[in-house]
């Protein structure tokens, strides 16, 4: 209600620009997609900038979107374009907690995260690292690669 509220109030004034800071964060799933409908409605009158960490807000909701890091533009586009930038680069694999340290020396590691016990690694490679699997990218795979390419940029 808030958040609505929130909108509410900021429309009074019939602007042309809306920002919107983390706007779903918080929210159960049903008032969630509510407020993305909200969102999407009002973004065809109005310009609509979404701040968010929530990959799944920008997927939804952007025509254009741009990933910020440290305070440095590092990407911008349609999340569509973006991911299909990615295709056929992104590798998948599921290994032991022991294994994390030792692939992330020898793969280029986008992301790992905590699954039953295991530990699900994304690496992106033009070829396929050893015995990991092909999958279809997402817009947090955008994200992770963009990030750790201008880290690496950082350490050269």
């Amino acid at each position: 209600m808030k958040q609505r509220f929130g909108i509410a109030q900021a429309l009074i004034g019939s602007p042309k620009l809306i920002i919107v800071d983390e706007p779903t964060a918080g929210l159960d799933p049903a008032e969630r997609n509510r407020f993305h409908n909200l969102l999407s409605e009002i973004g065809e009158n109005i310009i609509v900038i979404l701040s968010t960490h929530i990959v799944d807000d920008v997927s939804d909701l952007c025509k254009n979107m741009a990933i910020i890091n440290e305070g440095e533009l590092i990407l911008q586009g349609e999340p569509g374009v973006l991911i299909k930038n990615v295709e056929s680069k992104i590798w998948e694999k599921v290994i032991e907690k022991s294994e994390l340290k030792e692939h992330q020396e020898k793969y280029n590691i986008i992301s790992s995260r905590l699954f039953t016990g295991k530990i699900i690694i994304h690496a992106f490679s033009e070829t396929n690292p050893d015995s990991f699997e092909l999958v279809t990218p997402s817009l947090e795979d955008v994200y992770f690669s963009s990030i750790k390419k201008v880290k690496q940029a950082s350490n050269v």
